[in-house]
């Protein structure tokens, strides 16, 4: 080692009259604490880790200061700890018990971009390099402290000082380990954003697996039906059993499923059970399930009933009205003790269902009759919802028909409309099989029309054959005369020649109902220029307009 690096420490000034006249480069905060120290007269003495000796000279006192050891920076610890500090991919710093950074590794020296060996901390803090000093706060404390620090380079870093004291527990060295923040707050972004897309998939998810938990045909837009559903949410909650009344095809099955999409046991099963559906020999042993041996051709072990299946959640008895007497004793069983009896056993079996029941009959009239329990009526009419037909809450039948058009283009693919005369026609009939026959028309003109828009022409013509094939089954003596009637031939000749006659007598039809050729060609579904074309062809010299 060199005489200067062995010598670079030492330092020197001159003070006059309390007024330093000369100075080497020592550092400003150790010759400050030099002159605090000096009491005059005295020669010698000890700061900080220095040997002062002091000399009376004609220019003043001359200082001369120098470390109790000799040593570099690079000298301070052995080549091994170098290595392995320089090897650690987090900042290391070690600083003295007065702040002045004695060493730190390449990779600090990276991490802050600066280099800070020899330099004091609170040097630094003034300079505006650092926003604060952990070495310090830990020679202040004399404690583990942990901080976020600030460089100048605009990042920022968690920095965690520890104090190793000497053997007589003084404060020695600060050991301070800088660890780059900027990539694990990038990480804690990503994170968060994986943590919002979780989250918005999961709520995703449930919406899709509440919309296929209610997925209906139910449309409450008219009073009458909002009424029904205001109904059903006050008793979706609670356990009781339902009866709901209506005609065919009101919607009673909806109305269960909306009810059990509301109630406690959503998460269950629901299963539907449609009383007249099932043989009466068979609908026992569905219901209630058997033991094996019961009867001849029972199953290996028995066979768990409907109402065991579905414990947990809900029972849903349609046509009620049609259970034998026989059965209906067990249901009622069912509903008073909460458990079942299968077929050939002996041992109840406890159950945890809710029933909601559903028929198209007057139950009150048959338990006069004799046709159905008084006491199962009873029991099962603890709360009624009555659904009124359709032609009742006719508000309803656009808002329908315009829900089973999307249906229609969902389940086929097809896209069709329907016109404002089309809909008024549709809204003013009957209905007589209600929100099932409506949805059965819609789907079938939706198949047969050929333009995208269905005209008043197609409904009418579809309701009339509709009329038709009803009068049939309510006059089933006439069916032969009325078949044969269908199958006559209207028109005589070839093919082309009945096609082409057919074709003149539609367009005749239309033009007598429809004032304009405009109206006409819409109502069949054709430009107005074929429809002209077509007249020509056919010779209809009738006197009409070509305006609207």
């Amino acid at each position: 080692m060199s005489i200067t690096e062995l010598h670079k420490e030492e330092h020197f000034f001159i003070v006059k009259n309390e007024e330093v006249m000369m100075k080497s480069n020592i550092q400003l905060e150790l010759l400050e604490k030099i002159i605090k120290k000096y009491s005059k007269g005295t020669e010698t003495f000890e700061v900080e880790g220095y040997f002062i000796h002091v000399l009376e000279t004609s220019q003043g006192n001359l200082f001369h200061v120098k470390p109790f050891m000799q040593f570099s920076h690079i000298d301070f610890m052995n080549p091994l700890s170098n290595k392995v500090l320089n090897s650690i991919s987090d900042g290391v710093t070690v600083c003295d018990c007065a702040g002045k950074i004695l060493f730190q590794n390449d990779n600090d020296i990276e991490i802050v971009g600066i280099d800070l060996m020899g330099r004091y901390a609170k040097d630094v803090i003034a300079e505006g390099l650092m926003s604060d000093s952990i070495s310090m706060k830990v020679i202040e404390s004399k404690e583990k402290v942990t901080i976020l620090q600030t460089f100048i380079n605009g990042k920022c870093f968690l920095v965690t000082g520890k104090p190793i004291f000497d053997e007589h527990g003084e404060l020695q060295y600060v050991v301070a380990i800088t660890r780059d923040m900027t990539q694990l707050k990038l990480l804690e972004k990503e994170v968060k954003k994986l943590e919002v897309q979780n989250e918005n998939f999961k709520n995703k998810l449930h919406a899709l697996h509440t919309k296929e938990s209610t997925k209906s045909s139910l449309i409450a837009v008219s009073s009458a039906m909002m009424q029904v559903v205001k109904r059903v949410m006050r008793i979706a909650e609670v356990d009781s059993t339902v009866l709901i009344g209506g005609e065919s095809g009101v919607g009673k099955e909806e109305i269960t499923k909306l009810i059990h999409a509301n109630s406690r046991r959503n998460d269950k099963q629901i299963l539907t059970i449609n009383c007249s559906a099932i043989p009466e020999n068979l609908l026992e042993s569905e219901l209630f399930g058997y033991e094996a041996g019961a009867f001849t051709g029972a199953a290996r072990g028995g066979k768990a009933g409907l109402f065991e299946i579905a414990s947990g959640g809900t029972v849903f008895l349609d046509e009620i009205g049609e259970m034998p007497l026989l059965l209906q004793a067990k249901l009622l069983r069912v509903l008073q003790e909460s458990e079942v009896q299968r077929i050939g056993s002996g041992k109840p079996i406890p159950i945890d269902v809710r029933i909601i029941a559903a028929t198209n009959r007057n139950l009150a009239e048959m338990v006069r009759q004799g046709d159905f329990r008084e006491d199962l009526y009873y029991r099962l009419n603890i709360i009624p919802i009555e659904i009124p037909p359709l032609r009742q809450r006719r508000q309803d039948i656009i808002p329908l028909v315009n829900h089973f058009l999307a249906v229609v283009g969902e389940k086929y693919g097809i896209h069709r409309t329907i016109d404002s005369s089309a809909m008024k026609i549709l809204e003013s009939h009957d209905w007589p099989g209600n929100v099932r026959q409506l949805k059965n028309m819609v789907e079938r003109i939706c198949l047969l029309a050929t333009q995208p828009e269905i005209t008043v022409f197609i409904v009418q013509q579809e309701l009339d054959s509709n009329t038709m094939i009803a009068r049939d089954i309510e006059n089933p003596v006439q069916i032969q005369s009325i078949q044969e009637q269908v199958v006559t031939p209207k028109f005589s000749g070839t093919l082309k020649e009945q096609v082409a006659a057919f074709e003149k007598q539609i367009i005749k039809e239309a033009l007598s109902k429809y004032p304009s050729i405009r109206q006409a060609a819409k109502s069949l579904g054709c430009d107005q220029s074929t429809l002209v074309r077509k007249i020509q062809k056919f010779q209809l010299t009738r006197q009409i307009s070509y305006k609207d």
